[in-house]
């Protein structure tokens, strides 16, 4: 009985040991791997997964957050042309008129599509710089890039704003063509201030002014400021309450001239 016992647990002790082994093998294994990715480039780049669109939007990502981010306190251009100072900043009127009594004309009757413009022009050499970066990263881990007629496109839709290039096909052996088409998106809300920036101009050319306390009641998440100035320009100030979207012009219509307003500089509360 003695015996028997003594040699169930040498059985046991055996099974410990030959378990640890197994994990201590495994772990080597791991770590092996680990380094093996890490410290040898080649192999990082055949087993790493590959995933142009990422790499694009890695790579203008800054870019592009620096250009909306100039163009919107601008008034939407990159080099405004009628403006007015105010803050440090020479803000675009959207619209104008040099008359007094008299509301204003929209400078800008297609916003969107100019601001889409201006962004596009000014993030053009960098998507070309990107762009050649990722044929260069993706011929070096052995795919086949073939470029026809490359055609690059800017849209700024609801809730981002999409890049998108195509005339690029991605191959590989017997894989076919794995992309054609290379789509980046940033999340934004330019879109909707775009939006109700259009709908003030427009009432600010039809009425002569308009009513933020009704645009907020409309859009909550909106915040909506103007400042009035003595010359009878008006500063619009507009921003997301939930993200750091902001989007600023400037207006001039139905400007009184001086002694029939001598407040000067107003803001409406929000």
């Amino acid at each position: 009985m003695m015996v028997q016992e003594k040699k169930g647990g040498n059985n046991v002790l055996n099974v410990k040991k030959s378990q640890v082994t197994l994990f201590i093998i495994l772990a080597i294994i791991i770590v092996a791997v680990v380094l093996l990715f890490f410290l040898v480039p080649r192999t990082r780049e055949f087993i790493a997964p590959i995933d142009p669109t990422i790499q694009l939007e890695e790579c203008i990502l800054q870019d592009l957050d620096r250009v909306v981010e100039n163009i919107s306190k601008q008034g939407g251009s990159v080099n405004p042309g009628n403006t007015i100072m105010y803050g440090g900043e020479n803000i675009e009127y959207l619209c104008y008129t040099n008359e007094y009594y008299k509301t204003c004309g929209v400078q800008r009757p297609l916003l969107k599509r100019h601001v889409e413009r201006e962004i596009f022009e000014e993030l053009e050499p960098q998507i070309d710089d990107c762009m050649t970066s990722i044929r260069d990263d993706l011929e070096r881990r052995g795919y086949d890039v073939s470029i026809a007629t490359r055609n690059t496109t800017l849209e700024i839709v609801p809730n981002n704003i999409m890049i998108t290039v195509s005339g690029v096909s991605v191959a590989r052996g017997d894989e076919g063509i794995l992309y054609d088409e290379f789509e980046a998106r940033k999340r934004t809300q330019l879109y909707n201030l775009l939006m109700l920036a259009t709908s003030i101009v427009n009432w600010e050319s039809t009425y002569g002014d308009s009513d933020t306390m009704t645009y907020m009641s409309y859009y909550p998440n909106v915040r909506v400021e103007k400042w009035k100035q003595s010359d009878g320009s008006t500063i619009y100030k507009l921003s997301r309450r939930d993200t750091d979207d902001k989007f600023t012009f400037a207006s001039r219509s139905l400007a009184w001239p001086p002694g029939y307003d001598t407040t000067g500089e107003t803001h409406t509360p929000v």
